[in-house]
């Protein structure tokens, strides 16, 4: 009854809740990794969890990477919460989602340890992706370019590039804005996001050095289902982000026997 009523003074119900927590730890060799995540309202297959992760090493990475877009990463843990209406009438009526994934990444391109650089190298990846070769920008470019030529009246220079603007602005990859500092604990992370003008979907990034070739990349994936439902939870999702950064901590080991020590349990304040 006082979910009920808190979901009618909110407008939605379902998201992250910290009443229900799993404190999840890792060992990155030297390191260790804890953060707090919700559990999931989702009915999902729980995925396996890996303990240990050496991101050091160069064959690790390559044997356990996954690929997406600009993307090359080891996945740690992935959690995702859905938001939905007080009462749900048909199927398929969800507002929207929040998930949350760490993972690893590496690159020899830069020194990880200079954030500036870490902060420009995470915005040049995306740009050089979406406007490579197989990009999504290049191939708008390309398929209106080729429209043009078969006009009647083809557009100018100027007008061309107008075109391919407004239609990257809608349908490809966008320039994002510049990553810029974000304060947790004490760790200045390299924030940025892949957002769009046209879409209250994005993607938000924290990232912390590792090592000089690697980094902790955290994910935050905010899917809109409903835009017009999307400022009944939009705050709430935002304060679980910032709750779930403040929950990370990254200390050295010190004692190989704490390896031993290890694990993931669940925290029940209920």
């Amino acid at each position: 009854m006082i979910q009920l009523i808190k979901g009618y003074w909110r407008g939605f119900v379902g998201g992250p809740s910290f009443d229900q927590a799993v404190n999840h730890k890792f060992i990155l060799e030297d390191k260790q990794l804890t953060v707090t995540l919700p559990n999931t309202n989702l009915a999902v297959v729980p995925n396996k969890i890996d303990i240990s992760f050496p991101y050091t090493s160069a064959c690790w990475f390559d044997e356990n990477k996954k690929m997406y877009e600009q993307h090359t990463f080891v996945r740690i843990v992935t959690s995702a919460w859905m938001y939905v209406p007080v009462i749900s009438i048909i199927p398929g009526d969800e507002f929207g989602m929040l998930s949350c994934q760490l993972r690893i990444k590496q690159t020899d391109k830069i020194n990880v340890f200079d954030k500036q650089a870490l902060a420009v190298f995470v915005i040049q990846a995306y740009n050089d992706f979406h406007n490579g070769s197989d990009g999504k920008n290049t191939k708008i470019r390309k398929e209106i370019t080729e429209q043009s030529s078969k006009m009647a009246v083809p557009f100018t220079a100027e007008e061309l590039e107008e075109e391919i603007t407004g239609w990257i602005e809608n349908r490809g990859k966008p320039p994002i804005p510049p990553a810029q500092m974000i304060k947790f604990n004490q760790n200045d992370w390299v924030f940025y996001q892949e957002v769009r003008s046209n879409s209250l979907s994005r993607n938000d990034y924290y990232c912390l050095p590792l090592n000089e070739s690697s980094f902790l990349e955290v994910k935050f994936d905010h899917s809109v289902d409903r835009s017009d439902k999307h400022k009944k939870w939009s705050k709430a999702a935002l304060a679980s982000q910032q709750q779930i950064m403040e929950s990370i901590r990254l200390t050295p080991i010190l004692d190989e026997k704490n390896n031993l020590l290890v694990d993931n349990v669940t925290k029940d304040k209920a």
